[in-house]
């Protein structure tokens, strides 16, 4: 085992599950003629509302929008790209696959997810919870990602230090609280540079 690695952490959307081509918020802002930058700083003032106080996703993605737009119909236009988004989801079966490898190696292996607690049941269902070691889900426990407190919990259900694991997630916002949390971030972009990055601390796949 590598020195100091213990434990490896994944966030859900967007890593263990994948999505088409093409970030939701800016397919949203497109759609409705919002700058892109307006509409995600207004976005993550409101985002916790879902992540955190359990609002559905999309009521809470529409009433963003709707501050921006009179259209009448922003809500259930919104609601038919996430959908659409979602049927065209998949799970990364490839680095599910992973979690075998990594837990014979002797690491524990987390999810962290800013999500609603509907990630839990999700993730049963799909026969991915008891694969892990902890399962931490943003609004479970009154915290999300970037925030220490988020981290905080996870280090903790799996009985590592900050300085001991390696979290996996595809957004950088999540990830910009790292050097001063202490965990050591990996950005994700495909399992091919998952791979490749792993390998640099040593973690053979």
């Amino acid at each position: 085992m590598p020195k100091n690695i213990k434990a490896v952490g994944f966030d859900f959307s967007g890593v263990i599950e994948l999505y088409p081509p093409g970030r939701l918020l800016t397919t949203i802002a497109e759609l409705f003629h919002i700058p892109l930058e307006k509409f995600q700083t207004e976005y993550f003032k409101q985002n916790h509302l879902s992540h955190v106080q359990n609002q559905n996703f999309a009521d809470v993605v529409a009433k963003v929008a709707s501050t921006f737009s009179d259209d009448n119909q922003t809500e259930e236009k919104i609601k038919n790209i996430i959908q659409e988004r979602q049927n065209k989801s998949r799970l990364n079966t490839e680095l599910i696959s992973w979690f075998f490898t990594l837990k014979q190696k002797g690491f524990k292996v987390g999810i962290l997810s800013n999500y609603t607690t509907d990630l839990t049941e999700k993730l049963k269902r799909n026969g991915i919870y008891n694969l892990v070691d902890a399962v931490v889900v943003s609004s479970e426990i009154g915290f999300q990602k970037p925030d220490k407190e988020a981290f905080t919990v996870l280090f903790e259900r799996l009985g590592v230090l900050p300085e001991e694991t390696i979290f996996i997630d595809d957004a950088s916002r999540s990830l910009e609280k790292a050097e001063e949390i202490g965990y050591h971030p990996i950005l994700f972009k495909d399992n091919e540079q998952l791979r490749k990055d792993l390998q640099g601390f040593g973690i053979e796949l």
